[in-house]
Order: C-alpha cells, then structure tokens, then sequence
C-alpha cells in the first residue's frame, strides 16, 4: 500500500481506505499553547480525556502529542454524559443504556476485511462474492472500567452479537449471542471478558482485551484466517470508517 509521510503534521496518511478513514475518524493533534481540546495546557502532566493516545517519540524518551478520537468522545457523552459530569458514576444494575451502537467498516493493514464463516470471523480480501459478505463491527461503552482507556463491547449483526475473550486461564476468542446493550447493563466482573480497551493512533486503532492485557485483536497475513487474540508484534492494527 503506497503511503505518504507529512512530517509537519505527524501523521501518516493511506491510499484508498485508510485515508477515507483517517477522514472521518481521526483529526490531527492541535499545537502550540492550546491542549487537545482546544483549551491552554495546564501541566505536562495532566491525564488525556478520553479518546487520546500517547505515545513516546522515536528515540527521545518523550511523549507525543496526543491525538483525539472525536468519535468516541461522542460515543461515550451519548451513553455517560460529559466525562466530568459522569466521573466514577455508574448506572443501577437493569439500566437500559440511552443511546444506540456505532457501527464500522473495518480494514486491517493488508486491507482485509471481516466476513462471518462457520460461526466465527475470518479476515479476507474483500474482491467479488466476498464483498457482500463483509461483517461490519459494533461497539457500545462499558460504563464501569476506566473511561480514558476507552473500554468497547465490540460486536457485529447490529450489535445483536458480542466478542468475547473467555473465562478460562487462557484467552479464547469468540462470538456469543448476547446484545452490547445488554452487556451495558451487566455488572463489572460479568462484563469484562467482552470487553476491549480501544486506542487510536491517528489513523488506525488497536483493540486490547481488558481481561488478559497484552493480547489484541490481530489477523494472519494470510487470507480466511480467524480473527485472534495475539501480542502486539502480530497484525494487530485496524482502520476504521463509521456507517
């Protein structure tokens, strides 16, 4: 995939659909005196709202400038309200969550996309009859774990079916037939398992899995593999377009 460098900027820009997707999930990280929410920085050490990544600098030890996931700023505030109005708030048990799912086109960095093949999701090129077939993904807050970190049920069909990674020592990905509106209202302990901590990077994102930290969602480098769990160095990075 041909890719351009903008140092100015700091981001990497994507022929085809990963700049379609830059376009309306990402948005370059403000400079000079203002912080990321357009408002004057406070200290270098504040905490990042929700949505931001940091990441340190090549070589230097520094953290980066932080860059906003717009969507999910808005996500959050449609389910939680403003996130310092809602700090350490969490629904009664039973709450019916007030806003819908968002729903995503999804693209790995070889441009593969997700189709749905004997229950489970394979990552495959998405050329002639595969292209009808192709899984959008859904995700929903969970209102109980740290909302920085933005923590996401992750689902397709609408949201009608959730990713789970498993109770057992091990992690285990796989589909259940529970909603993300229900796994809302569940409680912390039966929720976690089902849920990913997104970061964005600026142009692509990583879902990490809050019950066994340091495994992502990943695919192979070949085509028709299942989506996995794996460590970092796999294919672990997904560029995403909102429906």
């Amino acid at each position: 995939m041909h890719t351009t460098q903008r140092t100015r900027a700091g981001i990497l820009e994507a022929d085809g659909f990963a700049g379609s997707a830059m376009a309306h999930t990402s948005r370059p990280a403000f400079r000079g005196a203002e912080g990321p929410w357009g408002r004057p920085q406070q200290s270098p050490r504040r905490r990042h709202p929700l949505g931001v990544t940091a990441e340190l600098s090549v070589g230097t030890g520094d953290m980066a400038e932080p860059v906003i996931d717009p969507d999910m700023v808005a996500l959050f505030e449609e389910f939680l309200g403003k996130a310092e109005a809602s700090e350490g708030v969490t629904m009664a048990g039973g709450s019916q969550p007030p806003a819908q799912p968002y729903h995503y086109v999804v693209r790995d960095t070889e441009q593969k996309g997700l189709c749905l093949r004997g229950g489970c999701l394979v990552a495959v090129s998405l050329q002639g009859a595969n292209a009808a077939q192709e899984e959008p993904i859904s995700v929903v807050p969970n209102r109980h774990l740290e909302r920085r970190r933005c923590p996401l049920f992750v689902g397709i069909r609408g949201g009608t079916q959730a990713l789970s990674c498993g109770t057992g020592p091990q992690p285990r990905l796989k589909l259940e037939e529970v909603g993300l509106l229900d796994l809302f209202s569940w409680d912390r302990e039966a929720a976690t398992p089902y849920t990913f901590y997104k970061s964005f990077g600026g142009s692509t994102h990583t879902f990490e899995a809050a019950a066994f930290p340091g495994h992502f969602l990943s695919t192979a480098p070949g085509p028709g593999e299942e989506l996995a769990l794996a460590p970092p160095h796999a294919i672990t990075t997904f560029y995403l377009i909102r429906k």
